[in-house]
């Protein structure tokens, strides 16, 4: 993985942007979409260019990417709420680290007060310590809030950076 590029994603890429997300929400161990959510579904929260995006891509790969867009409507639109993809061929090297550095740059650029992530599964030690390193505080703690394929109940991280 030489030469990582993070650009805004276009048109061209949604496809794979989708897949990335797929691969992800799969695992049923970081975000709650099950195996049931379809992508017409993503697509409307999500992955649309109605959203900010960013790709990792390297050799004309895409193995990472960002979505932001506000937390809450009106009033709320100066938080801006994040998600985040990379593909397990690409995890444990400094992928996610590129992605929230850059994702907090351009949120800042766009004029965001503050970022607020709102689901964070705390059994997510990697994210956690990640963004606890990027500044970003727990501000709450969901009990259960999350079912882990594996674990069963585990909690879910409220974090907040402001910008």
């Amino acid at each position: 993985m030489d030469g990582i590029l993070l650009r805004p994603a276009g048109a061209d890429d949604l496809d794979m942007v989708w897949k990335l997300f797929k691969t992800v929400i799969d695992e049923a161990v970081y975000y709650p979409y099950d195996e049931h959510a379809t992508r017409e579904e993503i697509e409307h929260s999500w992955i649309n260019l109605d959203n900010q995006i960013a790709v990792a891509e390297s050799d004309g790969a895409i193995f990472g990417a960002y979505i932001l867009r506000p937390n809450q409507a009106g009033y709320g639109d100066h938080i801006v709420n994040a998600a985040y993809m990379v593909a397990p061929s690409a995890r444990g090297r400094n992928v996610g680290r590129l992605l929230g550095e850059h994702s907090i740059g351009y949120a800042r650029e766009l004029g965001y007060y503050a970022m607020q992530f709102n689901y964070v599964v705390s059994t997510n030690t990697a994210a956690v310590q990640l963004w606890q390193k990027l500044g970003f505080s727990i501000i709450g703690t969901v009990p259960g809030g999350f079912r882990h394929r594996d674990l069963g109940m585990v909690d879910v991280h409220i974090m907040f950076l402001k910008l």
